[in-house]
């Protein structure tokens, strides 16, 4: 062969190496593609227990508690985030008192902030923020006995629903049940609750108009039931600890943070024994999970936010262990 064929077989050889060095999104190695990215750091400062929720692709981050010299301050702040400047800036602060473990849900250009813990109490009061006039206004409590902190909350069919959480420091008094809020008569219902274990610090997620719950923690016990909830009917899913001819995952955790895109959920981080920075995506059409992405890159967290915005998922705050964090990642999926 002479030296001019010599070349060509390696210049084959380096594209064939470099082209099978691109590691795909189901490689083994997803550490090598880039999923994650730095984003713009939260103004708010470090926090955890936090809530968000969003209104016309503006993301609103609230409450939540962080640690000043060695004491632990509860907050009452409210940071709206435009994903097109990348910049936060701080609107009318959250009437109610200071707290963490709250909830919150959007139904059109009003978010709804409650429930929590503010050091003593769990909380049931309720508050509305309109996004375009820069102000609250207190709506309903829920009942006074369904008082909770550490819930889930969804929006679906223009009405709230809020669920799960903890009445108090006793492991033994966390909760399943749902209520429903009515934002045209300003009136909480109770609706069923087919899940099968009481929990807190559960996720939820909405896809077309359905919301998707599990997660959570309940004693030393981590739920694996799954349900999705149209508004009228509960349908139970696939376990999150599942282990068939099919498939095998255990997704088990708590305290984790979630967000949809393309019409996929995604649950980041969370507590299971540690703290944990391994993302789940979730297919409903499938009813399957995979762990195919790329970890998260910023330090494993659990009481973080998550949202997702022009198909980009948002993480920003949250803690591990006495450490509190107020960076931001940038989640765009490899396809």
């Amino acid at each position: 062969m002479n030296k001019k064929n010599w070349l060509l077989v390696i210049l084959a050889c380096v594209v064939t190496f470099s082209t099978y060095s691109c590691k795909s999104k189901n490689s083994d190695d997803t550490d090598e593609v880039i999923e994650w990215t730095r984003g713009s750091a939260f103004d708010g400062g470090a926090r955890s227990g936090a809530v968000s929720f969003l209104i016309n692709n503006i993301a609103y981050v609230a409450t939540g508690i962080a640690t000043e010299g060695q004491v632990s301050v509860r907050k009452k702040d409210i940071w709206a985030f435009n994903p097109t400047t990348e910049t936060w800036s701080q609107r009318a602060e959250f009437p109610g008192v200071a707290r963490n473990g709250a909830v919150a849900f959007a139904i059109g250009n009003n978010g709804y902030v409650g429930t929590g813990f503010d050091g003593t109490n769990a909380l049931s009061d309720f508050y509305k923020y309109d996004a375009t006039a820069n102000t609250w206004t207190k709506i309903a409590d829920l009942p006074v006995d369904a008082a909770r902190y550490g819930a889930v909350a969804f929006s679906v069919g223009g009405f709230g629903y809020v669920g799960t959480g903890s009445r108090g420091n006793d492991n033994n008094t966390n909760v399943k049940s749902f209520y429903r809020y009515n934002p045209t008569t300003n009136e909480w219902k109770a609706v069923e609750s087919p899940l099968r274990s009481n929990r807190r610090n559960g996720f939820a997620f909405v896809i077309n108009n359905i919301a998707y719950i599990g997660g959570g923690i309940d004693n030393t016990a981590y739920p694996e039931d799954f349900f999705k909830f149209d508004g009228e009917n509960w349908t139970p899913l696939n376990d999150l600890n599942r282990n068939d001819n099919s498939y095998t995952y255990n997704l088990t955790r708590s305290s984790t943070s979630a967000f949809v895109l393309n019409n996929l959920g995604y649950v980041v981080g969370g507590l299971k024994s540690t703290v944990i920075n391994t993302i789940w995506e979730y297919n409903p059409t499938t009813d399957v999970w995979n762990e195919d992405n790329q970890v998260f890159q910023g330090s494993a967290r659990q009481d973080a936010v998550g949202f997702g915005i022009n198909n980009v998922g948002y993480v920003t705050t949250g803690q591990n262990g006495s450490n509190k964090f107020y960076d931001t990642w940038k989640f765009v999926p490899v396809k």
